[in-house]
């Protein structure tokens, strides 16, 4: 038996699917990348929280295994989306940066991210603009709020 809580939290999960699915439907192949595998966005979304991370501490982070991270980090550099560099306090370690021509490459799609999202809230009402709006500091205390569970995990 599914309580309000419980119907809320499957509304909240089909929204946040459906806006990251039509969003990445707006993406012009040519000019940006192809769309990765979550685990890799994962990984390259923490390299970019995240700068000189080792492969260790990504995989701490993101509750893998350390062979996992290491299999995900080394397409990732062969895609050319990840750089190695000498650890600075570790010679014989490595760590990780996001490429400058990814970063450019997710700029361009941040950037058409929200010119699609924006003329989409033109269209609402002004009620609605302002339901979003108030609904937005909730949303990112629900993120930081699962953030902390997962890290204590």
């Amino acid at each position: 038996m599914s309580n309000s809580n419980d119907d809320l939290a499957r509304g909240v999960l089909d929204a946040a699917f459906d806006l990251r699915r039509v969003l990445r439907a707006h993406l012009p192949e040519s000019g940006t990348d192809e769309t990765l595998p979550l685990a890799q966005a994962e990984v390259v979304r923490t390299v970019l929280a995240f700068p000189d991370s080792r492969i260790g501490d990504i995989a701490t982070r993101l509750k893998l295994r350390h062979n996992t991270v290491s299999t995900l980090v080394r397409t990732l550099v062969d895609k050319g989306l990840l750089d190695r560099h000498p650890d600075p306090t570790d010679g014989r370690a490595v760590v990780l940066r996001v490429n400058e021509e990814r970063t450019a490459r997710r700029e361009r799609r941040t950037d058409r991210r929200i010119e699609v999202l924006s003329a989409e809230i033109g269209q609402l009402t002004p009620a609605e603009r302002r339901a979003v709006e108030k609904a937005l500091p909730a949303m990112v205390k629900l993120n930081e709020g699962l953030r902390l569970v997962s890290e204590n995990v």
